[in-house]
């Protein structure tokens, strides 16, 4: 089993990096696609941890974590 891990970055660089580190250790990541989203998309993914940036486009990544944690 792959964990997954969900990866709420808004510099595409540093999304893309993280990720590939992660599908290199055996890690299955997926990078937001949609910050107006965020719970969506973390919902249809289910991953089993969230790497988040705190400055985001629209919400915080703070606003993002309780919205999560409400739903985890």
């Amino acid at each position: 089993m792959k964990h997954r891990v969900f990866i709420v970055e808004d510099d595409p660089v540093i999304a893309r990096e993280v990720r590939r580190h992660l599908e290199t250790w055996g890690f299955e990541a997926r990078v937001i696609s949609d910050f107006q989203r965020v719970l969506q998309e973390f919902v249809a993914f289910d991953p089993h941890i969230v790497l988040m940036d705190i400055s985001l486009p629209f919400f915080n990544g703070y606003h993002w974590g309780r919205e999560i944690r409400k739903n985890s």
